[in-house]
């Protein structure tokens, strides 16, 4: 593989191309298994039927000329419209159900993406290179200039081209192995053989023209667009917009609160005039190339029927077989057209389609391991970070520094500090959405990185402060799954403190969460959905629960309940519990507070109380904010 020096594109040997076209052709069978063959029948039915309406229109033509009975200029039209309807009808039935398998066969590639998204490391999710390849990956699904359904399209027509070529050869000849009226100067070379051949020889240079120079110019303008790295990030930004703003009825309130409107349309106008200028310059790179196609198109036109005319004056054509035998050529002109546009444009089709693999193909650095987690019935799992730093990726400044903690099942801990102190990442290293930088986390003693990675995520339930719910049924959020056991999902909403809730729902557990789907779905509110999310977490039954602000949109009462019941909720496994609200913390068995990425204390409310630290500093502006603003309040 190689690059432009100019524009820094890959360039792709032909080997590769190769193997592109056959790895894209194997997907496309595995998304469905007879599109390829089904709609070549399709096609090749399509011209089949015009050689039939040529064919038989010359018939009736020459029947009139010739003053045939009209009988028989009637049983020529007959003929006609019933091999026409036997074609339709015959594709019909065979093809009755194309539309649904086109839609079957774009939704299992776009699947293949999907898929990707939700196993990928969660490292390079997050980063926006990716999401940019994510976009123009899924855009060559539906790409039919140049993309996936462009490639197959092409395979299709080479075939049909064939066809054209084939058959037209074998109903021409008879007109073109035609006596010559004479054969001298160039009337007689006209009615020769040589001729002929010689039309052929031009039209057949043309069309290759056209094909293998000028319309891969007029598309190199469009592949310079789909690598605009501008206009993909214009894309993903219109597609925000448009799909997730616009059309998520939850944002309403905000556009209309904060007349967010008028940002809104200058974003999406600087997404579409972005957009519209990329596309600009594709079509206008085109033009020429384009403009030249045109050109070629009518010069093998006029050479084709100026021949045809040519040997009708001479007397060696009928007025029906001019006719036909100008279409024949034009088929055949058109099947060396479309077999040398396959050729032409499988040089360009690769580069699209690889962007669709190229996406599949990004790696996952993270190591996921071999060693089964333990399966313990004593519950005896024991976690330690030893010297754990880690820094984002692409940043400079460690988030954690030095980490030294360790803890056992059954033990309820407290993470506090400020904001931007490591709390929230400390805990994303503990689930592996990322690996250390520096330092090791073991379990039982063995690096969390060596057991398998899907068998470890079983270890923990974790409740984010930006956890979500979908628009599915309740008991489908709590239990993450299409089949679940109705009355666990029941107990663990009840658990959560969303029981009364539920009596009113209709359907209850069955209820749909929101109205995007079901306009009798219920509208959740923030502390509802925290509940929810906290339900999630206990009927998963890891024997870890990590709880990051999960009480941040209750009221004090609902906060209040959840505490005195948190030990019936969490049972005997640990929990970790995340909070900018030290009172809440105050029934954990240890606390741990963080600083810039430091350690810096640890240990039960009242022993941190008694040191007179960081911890108790953070207590009494706590506990002077809520005296204050409670004065406030009730004076």
């Amino acid at each position: 593989m190689s690059k432009n020096n100019n524009n820094n594109e890959e360039k792709l040997s032909t080997k590769e191309k190769r193997e592109i076209i056959k790895r894209t052709l194997k997907a496309v069978r595995v998304a469905d298994s007879g599109y390829l063959i089904r709609d070549t029948i399709e096609y090749v039915l399509g011209l089949a039927t015009e050689f039939v309406f040529i064919y038989l229109s010359a018939l009736v033509i020459d029947g009139i000329t010739q003053s045939k009975p009209v009988g028989t200029l009637l049983s020529y039209a007959a003929i006609v419209v019933g091999v026409q309807a036997v074609i339709f009808m015959t594709k019909m039935f065979l093809f009755r159900r194309s539309s649904s398998q086109t839609f079957a066969r774009s939704t299992n590639l776009h699947k293949n993406l999907w898929q990707k998204v939700m196993t990928m490391d969660f490292v390079r999710l997050e980063n926006t290179d990716t999401q940019n390849r994510f976009s123009n990956a899924d855009n060559q699904v539906e790409n039919n200039n140049a993309g996936i359904p462009a490639l197959c399209k092409y395979v299709i027509y080479s075939i049909g081209g064939l066809f054209l070529i084939i058959t037209g050869v074998i109903l021409i000849i008879p007109m073109v192995f035609v006596k010559p009226v004479t054969t001298a100067g160039f009337s007689g070379f006209i009615q020769s053989i040589w001729g002929f051949l010689a039309v052929v020889i031009i039209t057949v240079l043309l069309e290759m023209l056209k094909s293998l120079v000028i319309n891969p110019k007029a598309i190199l303008g469009f592949e310079k667009l789909q690598n605009d790295k501008k206009v993909i990030q214009a894309n993903r930004a219109d597609g925000f917009f448009s799909n997730y703003i616009l059309r998520n009825y939850r944002n309403g309130k905000e556009i209309r609160i904060y007349s967010q409107q008028n940002l809104i349309d200058k974003e999406l106008d600087k997404a579409r005039d972005e957009i519209a200028e990329g596309w600009f310059k594709a079509y206008k790179s085109a033009m020429l190339p384009n403009f030249l196609c045109q050109v070629v198109n009518i010069l093998t036109k006029a050479l084709m029927y100026g021949f045809a005319v040519m040997r009708a004056a001479s007397g060696m054509l009928s007025p029906g077989e001019v006719i036909a035998f100008a279409l024949y050529f034009e088929k055949i002109s058109a099947g060396v057209s479309d077999l040398s546009d396959f050729y032409g444009l499988l040089k360009i089709t690769p580069t699209f389609c690889k962007k669709y693999f190229d996406f599949l193909d990004i790696p996952d650095e993270k190591y996921k391991g071999t060693i089964p987690t333990e399966k313990r019935d004593d519950n005896e799992y024991e976690f330690e970070f030893k010297h754990v730093w880690f820094k984002y990726p692409d940043s400079e400044e460690y988030t954690l520094k030095d980490i030294n903690l360790k803890w056992r099942i059954g033990e309820k801990m407290a993470l506090v500090g400020k904001n931007g102190c490591g709390k929230s990442t400390l805990v994303k290293l503990l689930c592996r959405l990322y690996d250390p930088t520096e330092g090791e986390i073991t379990l039982n003693g063995i690096d969390i990185r060596k057991y398998k990675y899907e068998e470890y995520m079983e270890l923990f339930s974790v409740v984010f402060q930006d956890s979500k719910l979908f628009s599915f049924s309740l008991a489908e959020n709590v239990a993450a799954d299409t089949e679940y056991d109705p009355e666990r999902v029941t107990d663990c909403v009840i658990r959560a403190g969303l029981g009364d809730r539920l009596k009113t729902m209709e359907n209850g557990i069955e209820t749909c969460l929101y109205k995007d789907f079901d306009e009798n779905g219920v509208e959740i509110s923030g502390g509802e959905a925290q509940k929810l999310c906290l339900a999630r977490a206990i009927y998963k039954g890891s024997p870890f629960i990590v709880l990051d602000e999960p009480t941040a949109a209750l009221d004090p009462i609902s906060e209040y309940e959840i505490y005195t019941k948190f030990n019936s909720i969490v049972g005997t496994r640990t929990a970790i519990y995340i909070s900018h609200r030290l009172s809440s913390c105050r029934f954990c068995d240890d606390i741990t507070v963080l600083d810039n990425g430091h350690i810096i204390e640890r240990g039960s409310h009242e022993k941190l109380i008694a040191k007179g630290g960081i911890y108790t500093a953070m207590w009494a502006a706590q506990a002077e904010y809520y005296k204050d603003t409670a004065g406030e309040l009730f004076a």
